[in-house]
């Protein structure tokens, strides 16, 4: 429990450090009042003030803001954000997003140079040396003797008592000299629980499981090379979470409900104890994802949100001038961040069903 709350802290404590201190530093270079700069929600445990800005300890560390002058409601200040010009308010608006995206690319490339599991890209893809073989099922054909024995998909095949698989064509020769035989497989699940498998291989010149496998073992990559290999990986899962994005939105704007996948601040609270209990790499891997998620979901063009936001600066550059006054974009981005909240709340008691329905 303690190691959980621990690092659940340290996740959403060190994500909302970064992001906010990406809208904090570029208001102050672009010569923006900056009035308040909290790290969590109030209430508040403690603050200080230093020159002009407030500095702020919150008790809900779900989030944090950059409170400008002038960000919601106008002001005759030249120092206010409605009176910076339009590429100075795009400049601090992605700049949260830009600064998740790098602490992302630095995570990553310091766990390729430990020695990683790529999530989403083929580790014979990612150009190191592949430390540590892993052999994973990312299909199972239906009334396959795998199916049969309860072999799931995100299994990991380990091997035999007597023998290790070490990569895909040790997999196949296995089954090939054991065509017609029961034989017993390792198998560890996803809970991290190693179990043995009773397997009736058929008779054949293939003797196949019926699964599809990938060889995403743990890869190390030279320190010149790994933030290449953080890139690529960082790419693959973006490409991933906005097709997951996409699902998503779709899912919830036709069925109204919300996808299982969908995890919220109780998930993020579970996965959290488990990636640290899993070792530091992992750790590090869990907040680069997080990192990237965070910064996709806020670069949508939704009101309250930092796309949100620079949308409206963008149709203020194109026509030349603003399309909404200061005071109804700020309601805009009130009702938005309410919308944003709801849905918060739906995810949070969706995740606790979850927790005690297991």
């Amino acid at each position: 429990m303690l190691i959980t709350i621990i690092a659940f802290i340290i996740v959403l404590g060190i994500l909302v450090l970064v992001h906010e201190f990406g809208h904090f530093i570029t208001a102050k270079l672009a010569g923006v009042k900056v009035l308040e700069f909290s790290i969590g929600f109030p209430p508040r445990i403690f603050s200080w003030k230093r020159g002009e800005t407030k500095y702020v300890i919150g008790a809900l560390p779900f989030g944090g803001y950059v409170q400008m002058l002038g960000e919601d409601s106008a002001s005759k200040d030249p120092r206010a954000y409605n009176n910076a010009t339009p590429g100075k308010r795009i400049i601090i608006g992605i700049a949260g997003v830009l600064m998740n995206i790098i602490l992302a690319w630095v995570l990553l490339s310091i766990g390729f140079m430990i020695g990683m599991t790529p999530l989403a890209t083929p580790s014979s893809q990612i150009g190191g040396t592949e430390i540590k073989p892993q052999i994973f099922v990312v299909q199972v054909e239906k009334d396959s003797v795998a199916e049969k024995a309860g072999i799931k998909v995100g299994d990991q095949l380990l091997g035999t008592s007597q023998s290790s698989f070490l990569d895909l064509s040790s997999v196949s020769n296995f089954t090939k000299t054991n065509a017609g035989q029961t034989v017993s497989l390792k198998i560890k699940g996803e809970d991290k629980s190693t179990t043995t498998k009773q397997v009736s291989l058929p008779s054949g010149k293939d003797a196949p499981l019926g699964v599809g496998l990938i060889d995403q073992g743990i890869v190390k990559v030279a320190w010149y090379k790994a933030p290449g290999a953080a890139i690529r990986e960082a790419y693959e899962v973006v490409k991933y979470t906005f097709t997951f994005l996409g699902s998503f939105f779709r899912q919830l704007f036709t069925t109204a409900s919300i996808s299982n996948q969908v995890g919220g601040p109780v998930a993020i609270y579970n996965m959290s104890g488990s990636a640290a209990r899993a070792g530091a790499v992992v750790f590090l891997q869990f907040i680069a994802m997080l990192s990237l998620n965070l910064a996709l979901i806020n670069i949508l063009p939704f009101p309250a949100l930092d796309g949100g936001r620079v949308l409206f600066t963008i149709l203020e550059k194109i026509f030349g001038k603003r399309i909404v006054k200061e005071e109804v974009e700020g309601l805009i981005h009130t009702i938005g961040f309410a919308l944003l909240i709801l849905l918060m709340l739906a995810i949070t008691y969706k995740d606790i069903v979850k927790l005690f329905h297991r």
